[in-house]
């Protein structure tokens, strides 16, 4: 957590201890909250996710970084990789629905789903597996699924179904992650093809 302070002290050396001084700090679901300098230490229940966070000291700088530390960050490769595959995946479907549309059968627009399908979910997947990392290497998460709960906590219970290879998997590799999910999503698909499709 990173507390901020609402008032400084004449001398600008840190925050001053006011009556009615409000400490601001991140709940468990990464909303930033406020409570009275007077409640630290103790317990204050989160307007968001309904979680009880203890609200911090107020001896900590204003706007006090948060330090990822050393190692945790991904190789910049992976970042390039997911936006290469999310780029190739959309300008992939945008070729085939909008600029080749006429030349493709039904059945060969169902056979060419996987060419922008996949590169679009293993990139999207891969950027979102990071910001989760991200997560648990500042500290706001212990696991994978924790800090998928809490985007689901906030996003609403919609989201679950998106994030779920996330609430139960266990690895700390984007790469991992986003293949897992690109394996979750082709079973889907194909099910959705091959069995509600042709009911359509």
């Amino acid at each position: 957590m990173s507390p901020t302070t609402s008032g400084m002290s004449g001398n600008g050396e840190g925050p001053c201890m006011n009556s009615g001084q409000q400490v601001e700090f991140h709940a468990p679901c990464g909303h930033l909250i406020a409570a009275p300098a007077e409640r630290a230490g103790q317990g204050v229940r989160c307007p968001h996710c309904h979680q009880v966070a203890t609200v911090p000291a107020p001896d900590v700088p204003y706007a006090s970084p948060v330090v990822v530390p050393a190692g945790a960050a991904e190789p910049v490769v992976l970042t390039a990789l997911y936006l290469a595959a999310l780029i190739g995946g959309i300008g992939a479907a945008g070729l085939i629905y909008v600029v080749m549309f006429d030349e493709f059968s039904e059945s060969e627009l169902v056979t060419v789903t996987p060419l922008w399908f996949f590169p679009v979910v293993f990139g999207l997947y891969g950027f979102i597996s990071q910001r989760l990392l991200r997560r648990i290497a500042t500290g706001r998460a212990r696991s994978l699924s924790d800090a998928a709960r809490l985007s689901v906590d906030v996003a609403g219970h919609w989201a679950a179904l998106f994030l779920f290879p996330f609430l139960v998997l266990k690895w700390r590799s984007s790469l991992l992650v986003s293949l897992a999910a690109a394996g979750f999503w082709a079973v889907l698909l194909w099910l959705f093809f091959a069995v509600v499709f042709p009911t359509l």
